[in-house]
């Protein structure tokens, strides 16, 4: 999958990475990635933070960067993938999770209210199926691992989101009878 970039009026950014490429369309951005579901730009740094949802092992939280190569179909996670094609290099997740704690990953947002001080910083992403939450913050260019912050059964989490004040917002589809 290609992550794409145009103006509101429908032109081509003349910075795009692609722009006067032979065999590339002018408006990819990035590429190599198989489904983000859900993605947002961290409103300090301007990073662009994406979930990608898997195939066969595991979900990716990725940042997404200008002209990025993600390695879809030849890898899945940090592994390779069975019977994938693609060349590298390859930009590497900054967190995999197997299919036995997310079956697909919701992207989210990175959290900078002030009820909560400590997440400050915080990448906020969960998984569909299992309705776990986790953080992940970056420390130094270096992603920190991630760790389980909530976890609310039957929820099915499809959207997660940030107010103007920094609250974040979980849209669901209540699974509960």
């Amino acid at each position: 999958g290609k992550l794409v970039r145009i103006n509101t009026d429908g032109s081509i950014p003349k910075d795009n990475p692609f722009v006067g490429k032979a065999h590339a369309k002018p408006e990819i951005w990035a590429y190599g990635l198989r489904n983000i579901w859900r993605m947002s730009f961290d409103s300090s740094t301007g990073a662009l933070w994406g979930g990608d949802v898997g195939q066969n092992e595991c979900e990716e939280i990725v940042l997404i960067e200008k002209g990025g190569n993600y390695g879809w179909n030849a890898r899945e996670g940090f592994k390779p993938f069975d019977g994938g094609k693609g060349e590298g290099p390859f930009i590497e997740p900054i967190a995999s999770h197997s299919h036995r704690e997310a079956l697909s990953i919701t992207g989210g947002v990175v959290y900078h209210g002030k009820e909560i001080p400590k997440l400050d910083g915080v990448y906020i992403y969960a998984d569909f199926v299992f309705s776990t939450i986790w953080g992940i913050r970056m420390v130094d260019g270096v992603p920190t691992k991630p760790a389980v912050i909530g976890k609310k059964a039957n929820e099915l989490i499809t959207s997660i989101d940030a107010m103007h004040n920094g609250t974040v917002i979980f849209t669901t589809f209540n699974g509960a009878q």
